[in-house]
């Protein structure tokens, strides 16, 4: 096992770690001398931090590095204080640290803080939830964030202007949940969604990374309703082994104005694979079937087909997004193994991917955004 500590890089970093909590899981005389019950938060947590070490993309050292006994100097980028590489190497890493990489940094920076700020200053997560229910259901579905903000969000693309220039890129953090599953629905039956009053979605492998992070707030599902008006009652099912929920299906409190017409929106969490809660007796038929940043080519496969077999039965709308577009072309992979009738022949860029770039903990200046590609699929094909 300890050959696993010999390699250099920020991939290996992580591998580093993995190793450690399995040594810990084994040998006794470790656990000992680390707390009791640690929990999966705190090695969580651990991890962010080891992740988040220098490493150099020169030499692929790290202040982990087996066998490094001398402290490394490191040197950062002046522009965007990222970029990190040791003092040997710094010269020949900048030559490579493009502007593009330099303004993703920054523009990290910029949105952590922003969103730092505002729970500093106002004591919860920045959300911008459009506030006008439509009493006509769109003729399409806006092409763009723009469209979108223009359309839903008039008051503040009215003074956009005079707004802090993180505002609506960190507005689509959450949003593009709810954006993503309306532009679906317009792909796959516009009539069906724009006309229904009882409404089923189902969010499959919910996790703290992206739909429960930060506690993301419930009240941002409305908008499905404010954008389909004909619905009177909403059901969102949050369904996977990661979320760490439990909690029956239940009514949450709706706007003022969705309150006065007498429309309802519940939501329920279950801590199981979907085809585990497919064949439970709290099972609630889908109309839509959305999962996020999925990476059902990498973790899980098997598990993924078996859910995903129970989701080719049922004949319901589904989509399920990725971070880019290699893993979407890697999932859609799956899909094709599993026999599944896919909209497209490929992967396709999402127009309400999160518009703001995450940073790759795993890699040297490269970055990701959640619900960047994304692929509609519905049944069976059809035998030929």
């Amino acid at each position: 096992m300890a050959d696993a500590f010999l390699v250099g890089g920020k991939l290996n970093v992580g591998k580093k770690f993995q190793v450690f909590k399995e040594m810990v899981a084994e040998n006794e005389s470790l656990r000992v001398k680390l707390p009791r019950n640690i929990s999966s938060i705190s090695w969580h947590m651990a991890q962010k931090s080891i992740m988040a070490v220098p490493c150099c993309p020169v030499c692929q050292k790290s202040d982990y590095d087996y066998g490094v006994r001398e402290l490394i100097e490191w040197k950062c980028c002046s522009r965007c204080k990222y970029g990190w590489a040791c003092a040997e190497h710094h010269e020949d890493y900048m030559k490579e640290h493009t502007k593009e990489n330099c303004n993703s940094y920054i523009q990290c920076s910029k949105t952590e803080l922003f969103r730092y700020n505002h729970t500093i200053n106002y004591g919860d997560h920045f959300m911008c939830m459009p506030e006008n229910p439509l009493t006509v259901p769109m003729e399409s579905f806006p092409k763009t964030w723009e469209e979108y903000f223009k359309m839903r969000c008039e008051e503040y693309y009215n003074i956009r202007h005079h707004l802090p220039e993180e505002f609506f890129p960190v507005s689509t953090f959450l949003l593009s949940q709810v954006t993503t599953c309306l532009h679906g629905m317009y792909l796959h039956n516009k009539e069906f969604f724009t006309t229904t009053k009882e409404l089923t979605i189902h969010v499959l492998g919910p996790g703290d990374s992206y739909e429960y992070k930060g506690g993301s707030p419930t009240c941002i599902w409305e908008e499905i309703m404010h954008c389909l008006p004909a619905v009177n009652k909403m059901k969102v099912i949050f369904t996977g082994p990661e979320g760490k929920l439990n909690f029956p299906l239940s009514q949450f409190d709706a706007c003022p104005d969705c309150n006065i017409k007498g429309r309802i929106r519940m939501q329920g969490f279950h801590d199981m694979t979907y085809h585990d809660y497919y064949a439970s007796d709290q099972f609630v038929k889908p109309d839509f079937v959305v999962a996020f940043n999925t990476g059902i080519f990498e973790e899980y496969t098997e598990s993924w087909k078996e859910s995903l077999r129970v989701l080719l039965s049922l004949d319901v709308p589904c989509l399920f997004t990725s971070y880019n577009e290699n893993e979407g072309d890697a999932d859609f992979g799956v899909l094709e193994e599993v026999h599944a009738n896919t909209l497209t022949n490929k992967t396709m860029p999402n127009p309400f991917a999160v518009n703001i770039p995450l940073i790759d903990d795993s890699c040297i200046d490269r970055f990701f955004r959640c619900n960047m590609y994304y692929v509609c699929f519905q049944g069976r094909q059809t035998q030929r």
